[in-house]
């Protein structure tokens, strides 16, 4: 039995037995025979959901795991602190929704300020030293920058190809493309586009205390969600739609909003008849899910000693280092994060040798005597979730357009939806949710063209979607 058969089994047993644990809507309590089957109970379906609702159009929303909110999820059992094992930055102010949402809620929001210390070996760098590196962050924006605008990468569009090999002999050449590469886009430099990364927005981000993922299962606490109800296949011939469920048999509806990772489609979770146009399978294949995972590292104190949420880097040789983001919110926990082909050779190793080498990374800036100081640690593996199959997309050198033809709607009634199909927040929570509402008003709009009959906006409780 494989390593990550077993970690899979393990993780699919907790699930069922959690499962058992959180009150859930059956499909027997809510509509039968609806307008929209929405299938995942992440973000974009959960706004979805709520689209639908107040334009009067029934729905019934089915998620395979035993839990809301997706790839956004914040555990308070780990380290007795807010933990968030998947999305934690709030990104792109100006366009997230969620983050008046959580003010509104209660929520302790506060920006992110990106403060940054960086160390060369056991010392931190000298003025002259970051001087430097920004001098390579700019040679950085410029030769990506050239390679979009002006072509000079060619038709290969990759971040290898576009900084040149000149680029990583600089003393801090690895260093910056592994903060934009591994620590941002979950790829090495040779995996991912200049174009896809071009072809998105940024802006502030911002934390909450409390985690995003509490936030996120906030938001879409009175959502009525068919939890452990997973999809294996999804028939669009003819009129409607039929659903088939492991466990509550088929759904018959007009449409259905599809919003599961581009992950899960690669992975052939969910069978499709008539199989996807030979357009939309070469879309799936030219987005990948990217991996980025998580090294909690929980300390008595600050260690770092630089405060509350600082990032900490050390000189790179190679793309394989960590990233961390030092004492959360003031709780001691340091954030340490690592992605693309390292991240995927930890998670062929135990949970214990994850944290061995975050915790490692800390001792070659700070000394062995940091671990008399260590209470415990946790790293996750979302490439080993059958849910996720990955973080968040990333387009494959060349395939950036691929986006737009993942998101093209099939039949007028089978609509794709999540982060990975949005045209500019892509890798976002908040991209997952406006194309989640998108979705939604789209099937509205069918559903009212094709079916006809009556339906309005309307505000109001769940009890009557």
């Amino acid at each position: 039995m494989s390593e990550k058969f077993q970690l899979q089994r393990r993780f699919l047993l907790k699930a069922i037995a959690a499962s058992m644990l959180v009150p859930r809507i059956v499909l027997g309590n809510t509509v039968t025979n609806p307008d929209v089957v929405i299938i995942g109970a992440g973000v974009a379906g959960l706004e979805a959901a709520k689209t639908l609702h107040d334009k009067g159009i029934s729905f019934v929303v089915v998620e395979a795991n035993y839990r809301i909110g997706g790839r956004v999820h914040t555990d308070n059992s780990i380290f007795g602190v807010p933990f968030d094992t998947h999305a934690h930055w709030m990104m792109i102010s100006r366009k997230n929704p969620l983050i008046n949402y959580a003010k509104d809620n209660g929520f302790n929001i506060y920006e992110d300020l990106d403060k940054q210390k960086y160390f060369v070996g056991k010392r931190e760098a000298t003025e002259d030293e970051l001087a430097d590196l920004r001098r390579t962050d700019k040679a950085f924006k410029n030769k990506i920058r050239d390679s979009v605008l002006n072509g000079v990468a060619g038709d290969d569009d990759n971040a290898r190809t576009a900084l040149g090999e000149d680029f990583f002999q600089s003393p801090w050449g690895y260093t910056v493309a592994s903060d934009y590469g591994v620590w941002n886009m979950a790829e090495n430099s040779k995996d991912w586009s200049p174009k896809d990364w071009w072809n998105s927005i940024g802006g502030d981000d911002w934390f909450c205390a409390e985690g995003y993922g509490s936030v996120v299962a906030h938001y879409g606490q009175d959502v009525p969600v068919a939890l452990a109800t997973a999809v294996k296949e999804i028939n669009w011939q003819g009129d409607g739609v039929k659903v088939v469920t492991w466990q509550a048999g088929t759904i018959k509806a007009k449409a259905a909003i599809l919003t599961v990772s581009v992950g899960v489609l690669a992975a052939n979770h969910i069978k499709f008849t008539p199989e996807l146009p030979v357009e939309k399978q070469e879309a799936i294949d030219g987005i990948d899910m990217a991996v980025m995972n998580y090294i909690g590292l929980h300390f008595t104190d600050d260690v770092f000693n630089f405060g509350a949420d600082t990032y900490v880097y050390k000189q790179q040789h190679d793309e394989d280092g960590v990233g961390y983001l030092a004492n959360l919110n003031n709780t001691n926990l340091v954030y340490g994060y690592v992605g693309g082909d390292q991240a995927k050779a930890l998670e062929k190793e135990t949970i214990d040798t994850a944290i061995a080498y975050g915790l490692d990374g800390m001792k070659s800036m700070l000394g062995n005597d940091i671990e008399k100081k260590f209470i415990k640690g946790y790293a996750t593996a979302c490439g080993q979730i059958p849910f996720y199959e990955g973080a968040y997309s990333a387009a494959k050198p060349g395939k950036q357009p691929m986006r737009a033809v993942l998101r093209e709607t099939l039949a007028d009634k089978l609509f794709f939806s999540g982060e990975a199909t949005h045209r500019v927040q892509w890798g976002s929570v908040n991209g997952g949710l406006y194309s989640g509402r998108e979705s939604a008003n789209q099937a509205a709009r069918y559903i009212k063209r094709k079916w006809g009959g009556l339906w309005r906006d309307r505000p109001g409780l769940w009890s009557d979607a």
